[in-house]
């Protein structure tokens, strides 16, 4: 709390903590076992605990008119008014972003006519490198995906919105990931009232 660490006495609890903070002392008075079993190194794929790479979510907005003027297959429309949810970006194209959700698109009015606000994530396990960039380097690189997949070489500079780089994000359910889980249901059994999800 605001006020510092605060006791309370609950019959239940459901963790929603995600499984790198309970690597710490989270648990260690109801359940100190799972600090040992989220800290043990998987020996076939050389990690401890749950792998949770980073990644950036950075938004950005360009004027509509620096998108490239396509007309998309299936009458879906022009390119220039991101007609759909978004875009994925397949390793093999060397894209670097991984994907861009095409934020105006989905919701009208969140920027002005003219422009197109774009949702864009980079990093995860591929590509952990992110976590050593600078903001503007990170932001750079979102820029340059944007240019291979959407824009006209003679786009303007983008418009930066918004950026969050969160160093530990989406976990991954890597080899023996199960085994691991498994073991955390077997620990959560002996004490009851409390279920670890995160």
């Amino acid at each position: 709390t605001p006020e510092g660490t605060k006791k309370v006495n609950a019959k239940t609890i459901v963790s929603t903590v995600p499984t790198h903070a309970l690597q710490g002392s989270v648990l260690e008075n109801v359940m100190p076992e799972a600090k040992d079993l989220l800290n043990t190194i998987r020996s076939n794929i050389k990690r401890k605990g749950v792998y949770h790479p980073p990644v950036a979510a950075v938004t950005v907005a360009y004027p509509k008119s620096s998108f490239k003027n396509v007309e998309l297959p299936n009458g879906f429309g022009n390119l220039q008014d991101l007609p759909g949810f978004g875009s994925l970006n397949p390793r093999t194209e060397g894209v670097r972003t991984l994907g861009t959700l095409w934020s105006s698109s989905l919701f009208p009015g969140r920027c002005p006519d003219d422009y197109n606000l774009l949702l864009n994530y980079i990093g995860g396990s591929r590509d952990t490198g992110i976590a050593d960039l600078t903001d503007e380097e990170i932001i750079g690189e979102v820029d340059k995906g944007c240019r291979q997949v959407l824009l006209k070489p003679d786009a303007p500079e983008p418009k930066v919105v918004g950026m969050k780089v969160w160093s530990t994000a989406i976990p991954q359910y890597e080899l023996g990931h199960l085994d691991l889980m498994e073991k955390l249901s077997e620990l959560e059994e002996d004490v009851d009232g409390l279920w670890v999800m995160g």
